[in-house]
């Protein structure tokens, strides 16, 4: 089948939600089932849903994919490749997934079940999609932040590439985000973030002066690209994405509808009207689209505001003067803004537009304050008559023949699907008069509920043929049934697999615990005693500095995320030095640029190295050493050391980034338009303070922004059992680090107590990260 030159993918968050997307035109449905998906508060699907679900969209031409997009603990994995044979078997068309360690079992035990890598693994370029493609991915859906010229690059590739078109956004590169994990143990990485991007922040010197009030700086404005879809998809985009899977069905098929008229030059004034009053945050056309600051942030509230209706034009005290600019039905939700914040109200009945009304409030609004219509029940009301009065239809050609004295057949076609049913029945000669042609027409034509619509009729009917009609209509039920049946069948077309979970054996490899400290501020090195330390991790752009003050070897910290060209010219410069004799990596696209270099690569957190599968997938492409993800708790790293030969490291002290974003939060209070004066702005060190008073470091490198925990991770004496165990301890750096090296290369109680508290003294507070909780029990 000759493929299409895109794909409309819409979200469903249950089966009302899927029907609306196909009725809108939607190409693909993605949705979550029961477990492993990065909704948990959606409703997600069941086994029996799910197979409704696939029979009902494959019968109309429309693939299902399965968000199977978290990290998976150790105790889940046999029981997660469970769920993945029962996808497989049941049809679904695809898999997205986070997990590299899942992944890599999948592609080997399942190597035609097509998979997905979903946002949370943060490509963002060229290399990472290539070694995606080399991995078996057939599709890559793009870290949202993914400009341009990277999707013109990647098309290079054969491998498809998703990209998000319209709704909610994370400020945070997907994958990148833990933020609400470690504030509440709510992993963004599980399904469960508590958005922490849309709750309110002051921005605060390191003085405790306030230089920007409380505004919503890190909570983005809904992306919408109706007018750029076209762009997307000539720079290589295919599958274009709509977020949603919390969303209604009126919001899905809405939205699904507009961006298929834009794609078909169809898109109206009223559509655009429609899609902005379903759900918005405001609009932006996105980080990849050149938007930025203002742009790109909705910095008064986090929240759906609905369109503009209205004006506040009198105010007393139980009563306001308003003026709608268009008609107000009854059941819309309207919005005022009074002094004490935003309140709302049903309307009671209609209001006409353009001239002035009277309402009954139970507060006071401000005077001449907008108002927002938030909820339109004539919208919602247009679209569920839309939806319910869709009937996809596929063509159908019957071939009827009914001959005396023979059994009669049906042969029916529908595109390349053929089925023939042949009743068990002997056609007979009419008493009085035989069956009437016009009849037996308008029999076969009654498709019912079906998804077939009758094209073309041929019929060999003798003239005195006798035949009830209910054999008739047993005749097209039948056959139409066998033809679904086929369809499916061959939708589906899977073959029988058994898996099985193979450990890696544990070569023993001699190795010894080993004190890694990462300087994220040079001035912190200066101050350092590097004799204690087993290996110095730096940022690229302090090496000059540190080779012209230094005679030791170091290793170079790799940001999260750089562009391709960055990429290349990287290590082009990194493999001229001498000193450099290792690399620190958080995405797979570095990994992929070095793997081939005389130079040791190290794994760090932003691998997101969840369990031992993915260890062993990373110790397998020769990596020197490992870190697992900050998340585990310590009975699932005990686990994972227990069954590992590789090199692990474990955070054991410093504050962890929780946010990694091109986003720059003071470039709301600059109001700047881009980038371009970021190496030069001094408002790159600063501190958010959030609802609750407790601060976050913000640090802008370049043209990208961290936000590090409020509180620095202090290991007690789970650290011996560490070291015991061979693991090395990974420090993130500041002026309290030479004395937490002393702690841990001789740990004592009373050392803990006293480092503990002059650490307090300056952050309030310390904390053993997830070494207790973790973000997943079991």
């Amino acid at each position: 089948m000759k493929k299409n030159k895109y794909e409309l993918l819409a979200p469903a968050g249950d089966m009302a939600c899927l029907k609306a997307a196909v009725s809108a035109g939607a190409n693909a449905v993605y949705l979550g089932y029961d477990e492993f998906s990065a909704r948990a508060k959606a409703k997600n699907f069941n086994k029996e849903e799910l197979i409704e679900a696939i029979n009902y969209a494959h019968l109309r031409n429309v693939k299902i994919y399965v968000t199977f997009n978290i990290l998976i603990a150790d105790f889940e994995v046999k029981r997660a490749m469970e769920s993945v044979k029962m996808l497989y078997d049941i049809g679904v068309d695809a898999l997205i997934l986070q997990d590299i360690g899942i992944a890599s079992e999948i592609r080997k035990n399942f190597p035609d079940f097509e998979v997905h890598a979903s946002t949370q693994m943060a490509v963002n370029n060229f290399y990472g999609a290539k070694l995606l493609k080399n991995m078996g991915f057939s599709r890559v859906v793009l870290a949202r932040e993914t400009p341009i010229f990277e999707l013109e690059k990647i098309k290079e590739l054969d491998i498809e590439v998703e990209t998000f078109i319209h709704g909610a956004l994370c400020v945070s590169y997907s994958g990148e985000c833990l933020m609400s994990s470690m504030i509440g143990g709510k992993s963004g990485n599980r399904g469960e973030c508590a958005q922490a991007c849309r709750k309110s922040y002051e921005i605060l010197d390191f003085n405790g002066n306030i230089i920007g009030k409380r505004l919503y700086y890190i909570s983005p404005k809904d992306l919408n690209t109706l007018d750029d879809v076209a762009k997307i998809i000539k720079s290589g985009g295919y599958s274009l994405k709509i977020e949603g899977r919390m969303k209604n069905s009126e919001y899905v098929y809405t939205v699904v509808s507009s961006y298929k008229k834009s794609l078909e030059n169809k898109l109206t004034l009223e559509d655009r009207k429609d899609t902005e009053q379903v759900f918005n945050r405001g609009f932006t056309k996105g980080l990849f689209n050149g938007d930025f600051g203002n742009n790109f942030i909705s910095s008064d509230r986090p929240d759906n505001r609905g369109v503009e209706v209205g004006k506040v034009i009198e105010v007393t005290k139980n009563l306001a003067k308003v003026i709608f600019d268009v008609d107000i039905y009854q059941g819309d939700g309207i919005e005022f803004l009074s002094n004490k914040g935003r309140f709302g109200m049903r309307s009671v009945k209609l209001y006409t537009a353009k001239i002035p009304h009277e309402i009954s409030l139970s507060k006071t609004p401000i005077l001449n304050s907008k108002i927002n219509r938030t909820y339109s029940k004539r919208l919602y009301g247009k679209v569920d008559e839309k939806i319910e009065n869709s009937n996809y239809k596929r063509d159908l050609d019957v071939n009827l023949k009914i001959k005396i004295g023979e059994k009669p057949t049906i042969k029916v076609r529908s595109g390349d699907h053929r089925a023939f049913y042949e009743l068990d029945k002997i056609v007979e000669i009419a008493k009085k008069s035989g069956l009437n042609r016009e009849r037996v027409i308008e029999n076969i034509s009654k498709t019912g509920d079906s998804i077939f619509k009758v094209k073309n009729i041929s019929m060999d009917l003798d003239e005195n043929a006798f035949l009830s009609i209910s054999a008739i209509n047993e005749l097209r039920r039948e056959v139409i049934g066998i033809l679904e049946s086929k369809i499916l069948k061959d939708s589906i077309n899977r073959v029988e697999i058994q898996y099985n979970l193979e450990n890696k054996k544990i070569e023993n490899k001699d190795k010894k615990s080993k004190i890694k400290i990462f300087f994220n501020k040079f001035k912190n090195l200066e101050k350092s005693n590097l004799e204690n330390i087993d290996e110095i991790i730096i940022r690229a752009k302090d090496l000059k500095k540190f080779s012209e003050k230094y005679n030791k070897e170091v290793s170079i910290y790799l940001d999260k995320f750089y562009s391709y060209n960055e990429l290349e010219n990287l290590r082009e410069y990194l493999l001229k030095i001498d000193n450099v004799k290792g690399i620190w990596i958080n995405n797979l696209s570095e990994y992929y640029i070095f793997k081939d270099d005389d130079i040791k690569i190290n794994g760090d957190i932003g691998l997101n190295v969840f369990n031992k599968l993915s260890l062993d997938f990373f110790d397998n492409l020769g990596f020197n050493s490992i870190t697992l993800s900050p998340e585990l708790n310590s009975g699932q790293i005990q686990k994972i050391i227990a069954l590992s030969d590789a090199e692990i490291n474990v955070i054991s002290y410093g504050r962890v980034p929780v946010m990694t974003m091109k986003h720059c939060p003071f470039s709301i209070i600059k109001n700047c338009v881009d980038e371009r004066n970021c190496p030069s702005c001094k408002f790159k060190n600063y501190l958010l303070r959030d609802e609750k008073l407790v601060d976050f470091e913000v640090l802008r490198q370049n043209t990208f922004t961290e936000i590090f925990n409020s509180y620095p991770i202090l290991l007690d004496a789970y650290v011996k059992k560490l070291v015991e165990n061979n693991i090395s301890l990974l420090l993130l750096a500041d002026e309290f680090t030479d004395e937490v090296v002393e702690l841990y290369k001789n740990y004592e109680e009373e050392n803990f107590k006293r480092i503990k508290e002059k650490i307090e003294d300056k952050y309030r507070q310390v904390t053993k990260g997830h070494i207790n909780r973790g973000i997943v029990s079991g």
